[in-house]
Formats: structure tokens, C-alpha cells, sequence
């Protein structure tokens, strides 16, 4: 990392900060004998707009993995105090979960092999928006972990994610739909909360974080088994001793949601929203 150049007690600083919020998340001094066996999986939490409104639920789902040296935290950079706590914050997570949008390009600091599990916004054939959730090519967020020595998975959300019209029959909903939009704005996908399955994080644990093998072709089969979409793996392929790796794109096949039909369909959504 660039930075550590510039202070080369970042390691150090970075190994502290670890040590603090483990022990926040409820840790012993025992537990916290030595911090650099644990993996620290954050989960991005928001003040307003696309709140995670059952995120302790996914938390409390990471206490089956104690015994493994596996915590989850939450992470809200809108509370930090500086730049520079953003860093250590995020240099200390093995892996970062959250909602498409910004507050997932701090997945950059961290470490060589962290995953960046990108939560994928449901979004239905007639709204706007779908390109935030597409599977065949890397989202606008996963441009920036293209081609890095991180690993960036995806995993579509489905309609269960949406708190929104849930009192009405199934086929009222997308009208349902469509009046949350024009009177209270709620509905798409940058605007509105939404939950998450705690067995969403649970699984993405279990198959990727804590699994050895940063081999290519067993990566690729993890993800694919367990419904996530592997934008970019950092792997190796053939022999892991050797420790050679190179980037891996494992997109999937028949998601266009970059289409021109796509974009004409953002197009109009805009223009009725200025009617």
C-alpha cells in the first residue's frame, strides 16, 4: 500500500485498531492474543437511504464461526472521526458486505485476498436502474477491484428484499410499486432500505472466507454452488505451493442488463418521473 510508505507504522496501527474493535464486538483478552489469526468481516451500515434494516440479525449469524476466529462488525464510515480511521478501519476487514454504492470503494484498502461481497439491488424489468445489478460484466462500484489482488463476489437480491408492499396480493405490486415512487420516492433502488437473508453472509462465509484454497478452478465452482457471481478472483491455478496468481473474471452468462433495451428503459422511467 502506497500510504505505508509514508508511515511505516501503519502495520502497527492497523493491528491496534483490529485489536480495539475485536474487543468491542465482545472478545476476550484470551481470544485476543494473537488479533492476526482472526478474520474480520464488515458489514456497511447507513444513517439514511438503503439502510440494512435486519443488519444485526446477519451479525449475530457470524457466532456460529467464533470458534473458527471469524467476527462480524459493523462498519459506517459516516461515523468515523477521520481519513485516516477510515484506512485503519478498513485495512483491518478481511472482507467488507454491502448494498451497491459508494460506501463499498473503501473496499480498495483492504488487504491482498479480501473479499468484497456486493449485494446486488432487486430490480424488476420495468424499473430503472437494472445496470446496478448486473452479473455478465463488473458493476460501476467493481470497476475500481477489476483487475486487483482482491476478490469481488456479487449476490442478487431478490424481492424479499424489499419491505415495500408486502400487505398487497402479488398481483398488485407493481403497482404498489410504482405509487411508492411518485408519492414518497422510496422505491428504487437508490433510495430504498433493505434486508438481507443473515443466511446470505452465513453462506458467503462458510464456502469463501474460511475455505484455504485461493485455487482458480475451486473458487470458481464455491461461488457458482452458492449463487454469488465471482467478478474477480486474485487465484492461483494448477499447483497452490507455488503461488502464482493471476486475476480470474467468472461472470454469468444471460444477465444484459447493460442492453440497450436497458438504457431506453431508464430512459423513460426518467421522463415519467418529470411528468
Amino acid at each position: 500500500m502506497r500510504y505505508a510508505k509514508k508511515d511505516p507504522t501503519l502495520h502497527q496501527k492497523v493491528r491496534e485498531y483490529k485489536r480495539q474493535i475485536l474487543s468491542v464486538a465482545g472478545l476476550s483478552s484470551e481470544e485476543l492474543i494473537n488479533v492476526d489469526e482472526w478474520k474480520i468481516v464488515g458489514l456497511t451500515e447507513r444513517k439514511s437511504r438503503r439502510i440494512w434494516l435486519n443488519i444485526v440479525d446477519s451479525v449475530k449469524a457470524c457466532d456460529v464461526f467464533r470458534q473458527q476466529k471469524v467476527a462480524c462488525i459493523t462498519v459506517n464510515v459516516e461515523e468515523t472521526a477521520s481519513p485516516e480511521e477510515q484506512l485503519l478501519m478498513h485495512s483491518s476487514l478481511n472482507a467488507l458486505v454491502g448494498i451497491h454504492g459508494a460506501q463499498l470503494t473503501q473496499g480498495i484498502f483492504l488487504p491482498r485476498h479480501g473479499y468484497i461481497l456486493e449485494l446486488l439491488p432487486w430490480v424488476p424489468d420495468w424499473a430503472w436502474g437494472a445496470w446496478v445489478a448486473k452479473t455478465s460484466a463488473p458493476t460501476p462500484v467493481g470497476v475500481m477491484f477489476h483487475n486487483t489482488d482482491l476478490n469481488h463476489l456479487g449476490y442478487s437480491l431478490d424481492r424479499d428484499s424489499v419491505p415495500l408492499c408486502k400487505h398487497v396480493n402479488k398481483t398488485d405490486e407493481t403497482e404498489c410499486f410504482k405509487a411508492e415512487q411518485q408519492e414518497n420516492k422510496t422505491f428504487t433502488w437508490d433510495r430504498r432500505n433493505f434486508e438481507v437473508e443473515p443466511d446470505v453472509v452465513h453462506k458467503f462465509i462458510s464456502s469463501m472466507l474460511i475455505r484455504n484454497s485461493t485455487n482458480c478452478d475451486d473458487m470458481k465452482a464455491r461461488s457458482s454452488e452458492n449463487d454469488f457471481v465471482l467478478y474477480n478472483a486474485y487465484c492461483s491455478h494448477g499447483d497452490e505451493n507455488v503461488h502464482v496468481f493471476s486475476t480470474e473474471h467468472y461472470y454469468r452468462k444471460g444477465n444484459e442488463s447493460g442492453s440497450k433495451s436497458s438504457a431506453k428503459r431508464d430512459r423513460e422511467w426518467k421522463r415519467n418521473q418529470q411528468i
